[in-house]
């Protein structure tokens, strides 16, 4: 399996896209042993670092822990000469008991540069991550954003972020589903199963679009936001990993594991069917 997989919301701030991300990436390697890249393309408003090292990219007290790692070393390495696997790895932070690898993003201060750079070389470098890994994740701005248009049309699996705000689903179906191209998986973050437009409703609702193995959610988890916020998420994912009934974190974990499955049998499919960047159809 060598695919890219990426997670990308309407807006930003409503869905979870980066905890959702975090969640769904960490469970992967948990449970199917895949060797997963994490990356994001922000220039601020990012937080896929924290949660996993304790500090992001652009902290200033930080900034030296990321000189020779993440995104900034490995575009100076693509331009020095053709990347290796072992130039990847060791861009990367690596966490081998749970399979992930994670590309941080940028410190550059200059946004221009970094726009311009990314526009000319993204491709090129999610290439030779996707020849190293069997899965990148990556973390898109969110919204109308060229460089995330440009990845998404090379993206094997688009997972679209969305809430239970109806008016966000509604602004995402008629401005954005029909220009989004390729296979999408639909994530609910923030998810409360006690609301009106739940998944079953939210399916029917959308039903054109949402089918039952194309969709999934991730419960809103007070627990699960204090570890994001602690840098220990990956603590929190193992140690409720197989939580029992009665236990305040089961629906979260349950959830979670059931997307995380949908989602690798999403991309198996696509694999066997060599269908990257067209639209895979899923049954209900």
């Amino acid at each position: 399996m060598k695919v890219k997989i990426v997670f990308w919301s309407p807006v930003h701030g409503q869905a979870g896209t980066t905890s959702n991300l975090l969640t769904i990436s960490i469970l992967m390697g948990l449970l199917y042993e895949k060797k997963c890249l994490l990356t994001h393309t922000h220039f601020t408003l990012n937080n896929l670092e924290a949660p996993l090292v304790g500090s992001n990219s652009k902290d200033v007290e930080t900034s030296s822990f990321f000189q020779d790692v993440g995104l900034d070393a490995l575009i100076r390495n693509f331009k020095a000469a053709k990347l290796k696997q072992e130039d990847i790895e060791n861009c990367c932070i690596s966490f081998p008991d749970i399979h992930l690898c994670l590309l941080p993003g940028t410190s550059k201060r200059n946004r221009i540069s970094f726009e311009y750079e990314m526009d000319l070389l993204v491709l090129s470098l999610l290439k030779n991550m996707e020849e190293s890994m069997d899965i990148v994740f990556v973390d898109l701005c969110s919204g109308h954003n060229s460089l995330s248009s440009k990845i998404i049309s090379e993206a094997d699996l688009t997972v679209i972020n969305l809430s239970q705000n109806i008016e966000l689903m509604d602004t995402y179906f008629s401005s954005f589903e029909k220009v989004l191209p390729g296979n999408k998986f639909y994530l609910i973050g923030n998810y409360d199963s006690k609301s009106k437009y739940n998944l079953n409703n939210l399916q029917r609702r959308y039903r054109k679009y949402i089918k039952t193995n194309n969709s999934g959610v991730i419960p809103y988890n007070t627990a699960f936001l204090d570890a994001l916020n602690d840098g220990r998420i990956i603590d929190f994912v193992k140690d409720n990993l197989r939580c029992e009934k009665g236990d305040e974190n089961l629906c979260y974990i349950f959830e979670a594991k059931k997307a995380t499955e949908k989602i690798y049998r999403f991309v198996e499919r696509i694999g066997a069917k060599g269908e990257r960047g067209n639209p895979y159809v899923v049954s209900t």
